[in-house]
């Protein structure tokens, strides 16, 4: 390519190509020998092991062992030397640095060609300004990317400077014209209103459990949170106990500083005890009478045989380690030596969705929560796949507090999830300490189904679109580079506007101002409330709201056509009640309507 990015051609107007299968053949050797991150060996030479566990956090490293040897062709003609000497011999440290040198040295050929400058630059361009750059803007970012004027290449603060303040970036002349600006991608178009609406500020506090599963949260400031709304809470114990665990849970507000969630450790239900009562043992066979507790826990999962746990919270009877009789999905019965009628609430402590990796006869349990073990601890371990035996164990190490082992009975490697845990010792049930609250994690999970773009999950290296991609009709026949529309069709732009409208929307119940992307799930939070005021939302004020919101969401390109739109759609008694003085509601309902309006107009989502 030319700086400008126009291909270049020979005199009889053929593409000249940048490489052949040779380069890529010397490419592909120059990189061999590079693996999963793994420690050297205790001398400090490089590992010699080619299959380590995978590990997507720290870098690669080389086992020069797996290295090629021999000559690199590389771009322009540029040829790595074979290892000579000390650097073919594996007892030499030169055997190990050949190979870093071969890496170092292929990057610096991509670096240094000509194409590297027009190929990143445009592509900088169109995520940032506009999908179809002309050929003098990009020319001028490419000598920014070829001199940064220091004598520097590649410098991205230069580059960045250079694609921000072109003329072509901040003039209203441009910004006018119907070839010029970009489509938002689909999960930009969240993100955006997202930072636009950030969440309050994560709130500090106390929290105590007082012999049952629910846990009281304090908090330093007004909460802002209605019944079940999600917060993540983060424990920290003061009382010498396991702390509950650090996730997403659903509240039950009390009042505006405080609320109450559950033990996501503990299963909760009732029970009825029974005396001299005859029952069928499903394990023997056989007929007895004895005392019997009867326990209505919905989904259990106990088998007849498993001990478990139970803590009676009224009702008299004494808590204790008790086996199954027999079993149905939402109760099971126990044998007692208790011999009295009663009734009242358990708990039981059931651990679930966890796996488990087996070492020889080491086998390592990992759970989505912090189990609060201790070596010696029992524990009764129900495995849903592989060849891991059900039953009792002891609790051997507890490498991190969502991990412990176990000693199998049969020497064998592999690795399997589904795991239920039940722990055969009392749960913590009386402890206190500190907590904060988060209103917002950022954890969007898989959003393919719905913005068709998940987070970190795009198909090729290029992104989720081409670069080169033209939106077939009039925009591929003007010759117009759109990318993003790559992700547009009629069903996903309603999928998206679904997304969007959901995010805004969905949780009627706070009249805070505070709602959630992903159904609610506390995962990206939105706070519209701060624009919830009755001069905002009275029909004279609905006017400045969408000036100030669209400025804040559009850069103020939201068109005249559409500002009288959305005024007349809001600033209307029949479809908004509106008092004197205004309900909270009432307020809601006007901010997240504009908001709504604005954030599925082609305004935002076309960015000039």
């Amino acid at each position: 390519m030319w700086p400008d990015g126009t291909l270049v051609m020979d005199s009889q107007g053929n593409l000249i190509p940048t490489y052949n299968q040779d380069v890529i053949m010397g490419f592909a050797s120059a990189f061999t020998g590079w693996g999963y991150y793994q420690p050297n060996q205790a001398n400090g030479r490089l590992p010699t092991n080619f299959g380590p566990p995978a590990n997507y956090t720290n870098p690669m490293v080389l086992v020069p062992f797996h290295h090629d040897l021999g000559s690199k062709l590389l771009l322009e003609n540029v040829v790595l030397p074979p290892a000579w000497g000390s650097q073919a011999d594996p007892s030499s440290t030169y055997f190990d640095t050949y190979g870093t040198a071969d890496l170092r040295q292929a990057l610096d050929s991509i670096f240094s060609h000509a194409n590297v400058g027009p190929f990143i630059c445009r592509q900088l361009i169109q995520r940032l300004v506009t999908s179809h750059p002309s050929r003098d803007y990009l020319y001028r970012v490419v000598q920014a990317f070829n001199e940064n004027g220091s004598g520097g290449r590649g410098d991205l603060q230069a580059v960045l400077k250079a694609i921000l303040l072109d003329p072509e970036a901040r003039s209203s002349a441009a910004g006018a014209q119907t070839t010029f600006g970009k489509q938002r991608e689909p999960l930009l178009r969240a993100t955006a209103t997202a930072r636009a609406f950030p969440p309050p500020a994560a709130l500090t506090g106390s929290y105590n459990q007082n012999g049952s599963r629910v846990v009281a949260v304090s908090t330093a400031g007004s909460h802002r949170l209605n019944n079940g709304d999600v917060v993540f809470l983060s424990f920290t114990d003061t009382s010498g106990q396991p702390a509950p665990a650090s996730q997403s849970y659903s509240v039950t507000v009390n009042g505006p500083a405080s609320f109450t969630v559950n033990d996501p450790a503990l299963s909760s239900g009732t029970y009825t005890q029974s005396p001299a009562t005859s029952i069928s043992n499903m394990v023997t066979g056989t007929v007895v009478v004895t005392n019997v507790i009867t326990v209505n826990i919905s989904g259990h999962a106990l088998v007849p045989g498993t001990p478990v746990y139970l803590t009676f919270l009224s009702g008299g009877a004494s808590n204790g380690l008790f086996q199954a009789i027999w079993t149905t999905a939402n109760s099971f019965a126990a044998a007692t030596a208790q011999n009295n009628s009663s009734s009242g609430s358990a708990l039981m402590a059931k651990l679930a969705g966890g796996g488990y990796i087996q070492r020889g006869t080491t086998n390592t349990i990992s759970l989505p929560i912090p189990h609060g073990f201790k070596p010696g601890d029992r524990v009764w371990v129900n495995f849903a796949s592989g060849t891991a035996a059900d039953g009792a164990y002891i609790v051997e190490t507890v490498p991190d507090p969502k991990r412990f082992t176990v000693t199998a009975a049969t020497s064998v490697n592999q690795t399997f999830r589904g795991v239920t845990v039940y722990p055969l010792i009392p749960p913590p049930l009386v402890r206190s300490g500190n907590v904060l609250v988060r209103l917002s994690t950022w954890n969007f999970g898989s959003t393919d189904s719905s913005l068709t773009q998940t987070p970190l999950y795009s198909p090729t290296v290029f992104n989720f679109f081409f670069p080169d991609y033209m939106f077939p009709g009039a925009l591929g026949a003007a010759g117009l580079t759109t990318p993003e529309f790559q992700l547009t069709s009629d069903t996903e732009v309603a999928l998206q506007m679904n997304f969007l409208a959901g995010g805004l929307l969905n949780n009627a119940g706070n009249t805070n101002g505070l709602s959630s992307f992903t159904s609610g799930s506390g995962a990206v939070a939105l706070d519209l409330g701060p624009w919830m005021t009755p001069a905002n939302t009275a029909d004279a004020g609905i006017p400045a709201l969408v000036d100030v919101l669209a400025t804040l969401l559009t850069g103020g390109s939201l068109s005249p056509s559409a500002k009288a739109l959305i005024v007349a759609y809001v600033a209307s008694t029949a479809r908004f009640p509106y008092s004197t003085p205004p309900t909270a509601t009432q307020m809601r309902e006007r901010v997240r309507s504009v908001v709504h309006l604005l954030v599925t107009s082609p305004d935002f989502t076309i960015q000039r």
